[in-house]
């Protein structure tokens, strides 16, 4: 069921219902970053054909109801219900809501995990936890457990019981609204349940193999799913490996083997693909599954049976109500067992098709039978380097210029420097205003990572706007920080004072003014604004767009003037400082908006590229046409991230080469005269 944005109240319509709504439809949406994950294209792979946004649940109304006879209106009937009684039983503490203990039967019970706050979802990702909660193999093999352990109760023939099985899947399926992994888990299950009703011997893999590739029939781009690469892999990883760590490891009770052997086998076939798609190694949930899968299956199995009982005797469900609370506020526990040991789960670089590859190989040359000596030995040694280069990361690829990347983060700014040879600098990390999608998390760390960088040697924020501020929070939680820069000091609370608690112990702090210089190498980094505070004028500044940090990199002829958002009072100010802002590259002021990147200023910098960093179809209206108008005039090319994506510049002191992550690559020669290059240059990846 959907929710509004802004409002997490429940719409009750059932499947099959008409509605009106008074909506904002997204013309794109999606951040365009050089190899970034295409999510138009997953939305094209799942019929989602556009994307809208309302303020209020108030502008969604019902205009036509579903049939009366539509099977999935009377289940989605079911579902609301399933719902209400939820809401019903666990409130959250202002009575107009769900609790967190409802939320998170709510996503068990029926995959609905939109109302899971913020908190509980990082916990689950980080522990590596968070496959219970998506509906999927996981949820459909606990469901077979219980169902099989019920029919076997009341002795029914397994032929019955597998049609009954198979008629229950169809039922369950449309009632959590069935997303692409529940439907891959259903369908395995059916052709595996169909094998059997049909012929006395069925192989598993023959089933799973027959379910893929009618999917893929069905949706060729299904393949490039991260979803559908980690279903199969999982399932075939442990259909293929643990038969034979079963044979070598003692039988414990309880099952405790069994469950070992699934956890480590499944673990170590989709470890590349989590850390290639999600860029983390979680170790913890080896440990964590042990007791969180048996846990998960118990709060089902109570879960299942406490819904019926509570809607034929509702007098007498607070009993129940209170022990299904009790195994979930048992499973919290859980899941942060293993906090005081963070290495069990950290963030890794993109590892390369290469490490993938290997990784891969020597893990299916383990079940190869040995055909001479020290042949085991060979494999695991080999199998051993991959997964240490996996989980290490130990080759950084350097940079054999300067190279700055403007990140497309919507409406904010994140500008990434990469120095000659391996250090970098990240200026601002984007951020979208009244929203709770975290760019730093979603957006500047996956480019990060796909460079593979892990360390962030200087970090640097122009000033403590939402828009510039609030990414850098989970950037300074993910990478190892060297030095953080900033300007003028801001009072410490919200957004900058988490910033501040999440940067790593030893950071060297810098307070940066007009006047401070640093040599990188053969490149040199001038702060031009604001001036200098004395120690009588701390705290007492009012911190604003005009009083951002203003950067000027240069390696040799090539010059980077990066404005932040000052407005014209200071680009005024700069011009009568007398200071030299000849620059080939000007990253415009405050967006492109009308108050910045003045005619004069634009004299005296006589930029060659002016690079805007503003959001698809933003509100604001930027860049403003004047201020296009006028680059143009000074006879500046613009790179703008709403039209061309990402964009890069790299400079060797003597010429500039241009990407778009979304257009055509372009350059300037020694006299920064433009080309565009052929259209077989267009490049959308690393």
């Amino acid at each position: 069921m959907p929710f509004a944005r802004g409002a997490r109240r429940r719409l009750d319509f059932l499947a099959g219902d008409e509605i009106r709504a008074s909506v904002r439809l997204s013309s794109g949406g999606a951040f365009r970053n050089f190899g970034s994950f295409s999510y138009e294209r997953y939305l094209r792979g799942v019929n989602i054909h556009r994307r809208a946004s309302t303020k209020t649940s108030l502008l969604v109304k019902r205009t036509g109801t579903a049939p009366a006879g539509s099977v999935r209106a009377r289940i989605s009937r079911i579902r609301c219900g399933i719902q209400a009684e939820l809401e019903r039983r666990f409130p959250a503490p202002d009575g107009n809501d769900i609790s967190t203990t409802g939320a998170v039967l709510e996503a068990l019970l029926l995959g609905e995990d939109g109302r899971l706050d913020e908190a509980t979802v990082e916990n689950l990702q980080k522990t590596g936890l968070y496959h219970l909660f998506a509906i999927s193999g996981g949820h459909i093999a606990i469901l077979n457990v219980l169902l099989f352990s019920l029919f076997r109760l009341v002795r029914m023939s397994p032929r019955t019981s597998r049609l009954a099985l198979a008629a229950f899947l169809v039922f369950y399926t449309i009632l959590v609204e069935g997303s692409p992994s529940v439907l891959r888990a259903t369908f395995m299950t059916l052709a595996y349940l169909a094998g059997r009703l049909l012929w006395k011997d069925v192989h598993v893999l023959n089933t799973i193999s027959a379910s893929a590739l009618f999917l893929l029939l069905v949706n060729p781009s299904s393949l490039f799913d991260a979803g559908f690469q980690l279903t199969y892999v999982a399932t075939l990883s442990i259909i293929l490996f643990t038969p034979p760590l079963l044979k070598k490891l003692p039988r414990l009770p309880l099952k405790a083997t069994e469950l070992a052997c699934l956890s480590v086998t499944a673990a170590l076939g989709v470890a590349p693909l989590i850390a290639r798609s999600f860029n983390r190694v979680t170790l913890s949930s080896l440990l964590l599954n042990f007791v969180a899968i048996p846990l998960v299956g118990l709060i089902m199995g109570v879960g299942y049976a406490f819904l019926p009982f509570a809607t034929a005797f509702p007098a007498a469900a607070g009993p129940p109500a209170a022990v299904l609370g009790f195994l979930v506020n048992v499973f919290a526990r859980v899941s942060h067992a293993l906090d005081p040991f963070p290495f069990l789960s950290f963030r890794v670089p993109t590892p390369r098709a290469g490490i993938v590859f290997g990784y891969f190989l020597f893990l299916g040359l383990c079940l190869v039978r040995p055909r001479f000596r020290g042949q085991r030995v060979l494999v695991g040694a080999g199998f051993s380097l991959f997964f240490f280069v996996l989980v290490v990361s130990p080759f950084r690829p350097g940079s054999p210029e300067l190279r700055v990347t403007m990140i497309d983060v919507g409406q904010g700014e994140s500008l990434l420097v990469e120095f000659p040879g391996r250090r970098t600098m990240l200026i601002d990390g984007g951020g979208l205003a009244a929203s709770s999608f975290d760019v730093g998390e979603r957006v500047v760390s996956p480019v990060l990572w796909r460079k593979g960088i892990k360390k962030v040697d200087y970090l640097v924020l122009t000033h403590p706007h939402p828009d510039h501020l609030d990414g850098l929070v989970a950037v300074a939680k993910n990478f190892r920080v060297g030095e953080f820069w900033e300007g003028w000091p801001t009072r410490v609370d919200g957004l900058y004072a988490d910033l501040l608690r999440a940067l790593p112990s030893g950071v060297i702090r810098r307070r940066c003014g007009r006047g401070f210089r640093h040599q990188e190498g053969e490149v040199s980094i001038a702060i031009l604004h604001p001036e200098m505070m004395t120690a009588a004028g701390q705290g007492q500044a009012a911190v604003g767009n005009d009083s951002s940090l203003v950067l000027k990199i240069a390696l040799g002829r090539t010059a980077f003037l990066l404005t932040g958002d000052v407005g014209a009072a200071t680009e005024r100010e700069l011009l009568e400082a007398g200071l030299d802002l000849g620059s080939a590259v000007l990253k415009a002021g405050h967006h492109g908006s009308a108050s910045s990147t003045s005619a004069a200023f634009l004299a005296a910098v006589q930029p060659k590229a002016v690079l805007v960093s503003a959001g698809e179809g933003n509100t604001y209206g930027f860049p403003n046409p004047e201020v296009l108008g006028r680059c143009r005039n000074a006879g500046a090319e613009v790179f703008r991230t709403d039209i061309d994506g990402a964009v890069e510049i790299s400079a060797d002191g003597r010429r500039l080469l241009v990407r778009k992550a979304a257009g055509f690559a372009a350059k300037r020669d020694a006299d920064f005269r433009l080309t565009r290059t052929t259209k077989s240059m267009i490049i959308g990846l690393d």
